[in-house]
């Protein structure tokens, strides 16, 4: 394999392992990755509506309903009417919302801290500026 090869080999099974992480850490806190990223996704845009969800994750508006719908029966969000469009509600996250994320975060983050600790700091500073480079 060339460089790059080995290197989108490599990419492909961080993303595996990261993606393991998760679902290893999400089934004690009694929800799935797509909520998570739902809920993440709603962190990241304040005013987001449904077909936001839907366009972001390429789910269908009923997948979109029945998720929403989950976690607002857990009381992670709320859906409040868009103040523009009669015909469209935003979806909020809720103080436990942002709580259970930032739980979450913090257990995920201790799998991966067990990854990186074997690396030096050096060696992280330049693992750090390397991923600066990638257009994310």
């Amino acid at each position: 394999m060339n460089d790059n090869e080995v290197i989108v080999y490599k990419l492909r099974q961080i993303k595996n392992m990261l993606s393991g992480y998760l679902v290893r850490v999400l089934p004690q806190y009694g929800i799935t990755p797509i909520m998570m990223y739902t809920i993440e996704f709603l962190r990241r845009n304040a005013e987001a509506k449904a077909v936001d969800v839907a366009n972001e994750f390429g789910l269908t508006r009923g997948a979109v309903t029945q998720l929403l719908d989950k976690l607002e029966e857990q009381g992670l969000v709320i859906r409040k009417p868009h103040p523009t469009s009669r015909r469209s509600l935003q979806i909020h996250i809720t103080n436990k919302g942002n709580e259970l994320v930032d739980a979450i975060l913090n257990a995920y983050n201790q799998e991966i801290d067990k990854l990186i600790k074997p690396y030096s700091s050096d060696d992280l500073a330049l693992l750090r500026q390397l991923l600066d480079k990638l257009p994310l």
